[in-house]
This record gives C-alpha cells, structure tokens and sequence, in this order.
C-alpha cells in the first residue's frame, strides 16, 4: 500500500504480546487505532474506530473467541480483512467446537511458525491487498479426524470413561470405543493395550491444545 499506513486493530488478551504487536507494527506501513483485551472491548471498537485489519487471537478466554469478533466485525464493515494469530494449529481445540466459519479474506497464523515477527506484518499487508481466504487449511496431526472425533477426543482427554463419553454424545459405549480405535488409527496410535492408547490420545490432544 505504499507509504499509506494499514489501519490495525489488535485483539489479544495476553498483555505483554499485544503490548509487544503494538510496538513491533508501529512504523512499519502500519497504524495501531487500538488495542483490546477482550472480545466485547473489541466490538465496541466497531462504532468509534476505522481500521483496515483486524489482527485478533482466537482463544480469548471468555464466550467469545475471536473468530467470533471478526465476524461481527466484518459484518459491520464487508471490506476490512482479518489475521488471526493463534497457539492451536487445528482451531477445534481453541473454540470446542467444529470446524469453524472464519472471515472473509482472512489469514490463519500459528504462533510456533512466527521467527522474528515479519510474518505478522507479511499477513497484514496481504490481507490488506484483499488476498486472503476464507478457509483455515487444515493442518497438524489432527486434521485427518471428524469433528465429532474431535468431540470424542476431546472428553477423553477430559479423563473421562467410554460410559461418560456415551452419555455425552448420546451414542452406545460399543461406538464410543469403535470410534476410539478409529482415531488411535487415524493418528498412527497403537492400540494394543487400551490404557496406554488413552493415555497416548490424551496427549496428542493436550499437546495441541
């Protein structure tokens, strides 16, 4: 966009990193209106401030994520694009749910992947360009796997039995652990003895989380 500053918006709960985004994206082809905290302080920003980009994390910690703040947004205002900065390859395990509908031209940045900070400005610019997408491609160990896998796995990793996950999910406890040695073989897990097969699909899930 040349000499002209991308307006950014930043939300992200974690105060040293938003107070770092802030400081790193000043000067840089980028002006930051404001910084929030918090998803309900985000879109109260909707009416008072103009931005071109959000960049939002999207485990908030609270109801709202910031998927949900960018949608909001961008239903206000069609035409800004958004950058979502996150610790979670597969959204799944940030938001509990499915696979989520994210913004139009928007871009998904784990945090792992960033080395000195110019991917963020990278992501901006492009979504500032109006090239970005409306899809998370799916990546991490796992993405192979349904949502209601992930919902199996997810109240496994919970500490809870097959009879629990079955009454959760209103299904038998006989599909409750077809669908275990599904996801233990869709994750390269052995299932020879079912302890250590939980144990080890709690960890996977934990370490994505």
């Amino acid at each position: 966009m040349g000499h002209i500053s991308i307006k950014v918006g930043i939300v992200e709960d974690n105060a040293l990193l938003r107070s770092s985004l802030a400081t790193s994206l000043a000067g840089k082809d980028c002006k930051v209106v404001f910084t929030s905290a918090a998803a309900i302080e985000a879109i109260d920003h909707i009416e008072k401030s103009s931005i071109d980009v959000l960049l939002a994390d999207v485990h908030l910690g609270g109801e709202l994520n910031g998927i949900d703040v960018s949608l909001v947004w961008q239903k206000a205002h069609p035409e800004i694009g958004v950058v979502y900065l996150t610790s979670y390859e597969d959204p799944r395990t940030a938001i509990g749910s499915g696979w989520p509908e994210v913004a139009k031209n928007s871009l998904y940045l784990v945090k792992d992947s960033i080395t000195d900070g110019s991917e963020v400005l990278k992501a901006i610019k492009t979504v500032a360009e109006n090239k970005g997408s409306d899809r998370i491609t799916k990546s991490g160990p796992l993405a192979a796997l349904s949502d209601k896998q992930m919902e199996t796995l997810r109240l496994l990793a919970e500490g809870k039995s097959n009879r629990e996950i079955a009454r959760v999910r209103g299904i038998t406890e006989q599909s409750v652990a077809i669908s275990v040695n599904r996801i233990s073989k869709a994750l390269g897990i052995p299932s020879q003895l079912e302890k250590n097969q939980r144990v080890h699909l709690a960890r996977v899930f934990l370490q994505s989380d």
